[in-house]
């Protein structure tokens, strides 16, 4: 069960149904697994009684907070993770107790005999509820339920506002939204003295999640080993899950494979959605339209207990101010516990969700000042060469470009002209290639490159392939720097006990980052290649295209193999080659230079809007990116396409409903998404060039796709209109309501 792609045959694949995910792996003598999960969003359990489900025929393992270790443990800083809940429930769903058996049926009616008293607690489900004295305190160790927070001031702020001729903003919320992965969250455990304990899970970050599981059990780092089968989608939903760890405490009791597959509601109602923000934002304009100043303040709900939700509200405290020339910028962040269900990063990491309320009052203040958005923006972008308000240095640029090109490819000239309730909207995007300081003891990346017997290729990474086409993309690096075909290379990753260590894919650090590394290690290979032709041959025999002539003979790359073989006792010939990227780590108030590149966005949208309902559809869009060399541009237009459609069900429709805690929307027939019928034909053009810092000139592209989207539309939608929209998702309720307000 190890993961082995080859690019062009991982597409066939899927298609045919041969792919196996978790859900379709098996081993001997397994056991099915489930989980008593609290009603309420914060009780304290009075009784827990679990002997009459002991006692079905085929149970065989039952287990609370009270047969588990208690180690604080957690992905992050903050270690407020326990296995089941001791003495509190702190969210519907909080994990109580786990029960094994040998079959579903046995499992079901287990499951129904466990008895728990609870007495129903004060809770708080908002994160600026959840800052009052009188709010009930979830982790008693943390002051106020505020885990995190972050103040950034850059400039002359006071001679900002003093400078400011026009001032706009707003108060803006943005939507908790479930991440939608086809593939529901699953894990197969087992544990053998011999080789500890074994995990197949998704997960983006294998290696942070066997630090995080080790820790959690009180076990050594080499005791614990994830191999991540192919994921059926993400989006940031699978870095670390507590439902590994509960089958992992459940193959240890029973010392017999145990699976759990959640089924779609208990999916959504532990799946960690999107970090719902709340944000009052201001900018300030002089007369000519240059921005003098941004003032944010940021409220996110991190939920009972902390995952990733601390960069997202870093990111979008900083992130977004590295587009334009900002004479000043302040930001205030507060990230804070409530008894909702825990939330996580997804797709855009902080900086989608800020760039929804930037860009929108930006068209604001363009309309106060009587000018048009898109000239405003070219008034105060950033351009090549520069260094950024926070500190990023911009060694490529090509936002005025992507900008110039966007309005050509839309007609935004025709904005003006547009019939009613028709409206242009422009929204602008920058993002990083990896992040320094996700993790301090390392930021680069791993590869080895391997010569096989058979003259094939073989890369091994420490990087995970969620669907994005990372493992193709590293196939054409490779191929180029070998001069071969790239069908000849195979990607490896997604084991920890046998591939390079890695940080995982997350950051849009894949292409660039990891990317380096299978660069690096290819052109070795290709020069210890080189290198033993020249002993084997002679200094005139010369390796081109995959194989030499020489001496009216031709040898391939199994002949060089076997070359190497012969002389080395059979070993193949490979090296291992680690990239470190130089960047600059942001220090305290968030300064520095902490990706190898930036790639950049400009979006249009064009909407029309019924007035008398208020139901918005997108009639058109069009994406030009600036992510340097496009490497796979098949794979570069679905990650556009895919991300315009992600967005627009954002924007439009998703919302993962919560009251009181209860997700009242926990399927996927209450939960819409956009189908076919809601994407409108999307036009892309890539403005390509090459980036010094990237592999063969790249930088990242699938998060920056996603980030100027609701931007995009939310200003199509306010000049359609005539109003702005500004609590996520606008949909066809609350236009029309916005629409009467404005009449």
């Amino acid at each position: 069960m190890e993961t082995k792609r080859k690019s062009p045959l991982d597409f066939t694949s899927k298609l045919t149904g041969q792919t196996r995910y978790i859900h379709d792996m098996n081993l001997p003598g397994q056991l099915v697994a489930g989980i008593v999960r609290s009603p309420h969003a914060h009780a304290r359990i009075v009784r827990l009684d679990v002997s009459r489900a002991k006692e079905v025929a085929g149970v065989k393992a039952v287990l609370t907070a009270a047969d588990v270790p208690d180690f604080a443990y957690g992905p992050t800083r903050f270690k407020d993770w326990n296995i089941f809940a001791r003495d509190r429930v702190l969210f519907v769903g909080d994990e109580v107790a786990a029960i094994a058996a040998e079959s579903a049926e046995a499992l079901e009616r287990a499951l129904a005999l466990v008895e728990v008293e609870y007495e129903v607690l004060p809770a708080v489900f908002s994160a600026s509820d959840a800052l009052n004295d009188s709010a009930p305190l979830l982790h008693e160790e943390t002051a106020q339920n505020r885990p995190m927070h972050i103040r950034i001031a850059r400039g002359d702020f006071e001679e900002g506002k003093k400078k400011a001729h026009v001032v706009c903003g707003g108060h803006y919320e943005t939507n908790r939204i479930y991440q939608g992965h086809l593939e529901p969250i699953a894990v197969l455990a087992n544990w053998s003295e011999e080789e500890g304990l074994t995990l197949w899970a998704g997960s983006h970050i294998p290696y942070r999640a066997r630090e995080t599981y080790a820790a959690g059990l009180g076990l050594p780092e080499d005791r614990v080993r994830i191999v991540v089968p192919p994921i059926g989608g993400s989006f940031g939903a699978k870095y670390v899950l507590k439902v590994h760890m509960v089958a992992a405490v459940l193959t240890m009791e029973t010392k017999r494979p145990v699976k759990i597959v959640l089924d779609r509601f208990e999916d959504m109602l532990t799946a960690h959605p999107r970090v719902p923000l709340s944000i009052d934002i201001e900018i300030g304009a002089d007369k000519e339209g240059n921005f003098v100043y941004k003032d944010v303040v940021v409220h996110g709900d991190a939920g009972a207990r902390i995952y990733w939700s601390p960069n997202v509200i870093a990111t979008a405290c900083s992130r977004p101010d590295n587009i334009y020339r900002f004479q000043s910028v302040r930001a205030e962040g507060h990230l804070c516990y409530t008894n909702n269900s825990p939330t996580t990063c997804m797709r855009g990491f902080g900086n989608a969700e800020m760039l929804f309320a930037v860009e929108s009052v930006i068209d604001d203040v363009a309309n106060a000042l009587g000018m048009d958005p898109a000239e405003l923006r070219l008034r105060n972008i950033v351009r090549e060469g520069e260094t950024t308000i926070h500190g990023y240095k911009l060694d490529t640029c090509q936002l005025e470009a992507c900008i110039r090109k966007a309005k050509e490819l839309s007609g935004w000239d025709r904005r003006d002209k547009l019939p009613p309730n028709r409206g242009l909207g422009m929204a602008l995007a920058n993002h990083v290639s990896g992040y320094s300081g996700i993790d301090l003891r390392f930021e680069g990346s791993t590869a080895v490159a391997r010569l096989k017997s058979t003259g094939e290729i073989e890369i091994e990474t420490g990087e995970i392939e969620l669907g994005q086409g990372m493992t193709s993309t590293y196939a054409k690096i490779a191929a180029q720097a070998l001069q071969i075909d790239e069908s000849l290379v195979t990607v490896k990753s997604g084991d920890t006990s046998k591939h390079p260590f890695g940080i995982g894919t997350l950051a849009s650090r894949a292409t660039v980052i990891g990317g380096n590394a299978v660069l690096l290690a290819s052109k070795q290979l290709a020069e210890r290649v080189a290198a033993l032709i020249k002993d084997q041959l002679g200094a005139e025999a010369v390796y081109a295209d995959g194989a030499v002539e020489h001496g009216g003979k031709r040898y391939s790359l199994q002949d060089i193999a076997a070359w190497h073989r012969a002389r080395h006792a059979g070993d193949e010939l490979s090296v291992k080659a680690t990239y470190r990227p130089d960047t600059e780590l942001p220090d305290a108030s968030f300064y520095g230079h902490p990706s190898p590149n930036y790639p950049f966005a400009a979006h249009v949208a064009e909407v029309e809007v019924d007035p008398e309902t208020g139901r918005t559809k997108v009639v058109g869009y069009w994406a030009v990116h600036d992510s340097g060399t496009i490497l796979n541009r098949t794979m570069a237009k679905s990650q556009v396409v895919g991300a315009v459609a992600q967005g627009i069900g954002w924007v439009l429709m998703e919302d993962l409903v919560v009251r009181e805690g209860q997700v009242r929307n926990p399927s996927m027939m209450d939960y819409r998404m956009p189908g076919a019928t809601d994407i409108p034909p999307v036009e892309i053009d890539f403005i390509e060039v090459p980036d010094p810092n990237g592999p063969l000139g790249a930088k990242s592209l699938g998060e920056v796709a996603l980030d100027p989207v609701p931007g995009a539309i939310g200003n199509a939608i306010a000049h359609a209109a005539r109003a702005r929209g500004t609590l996520l998702p606008l949909s066809a309720e609350k236009v029309w309501r916005m629409m009467q307000d404005k009449a």
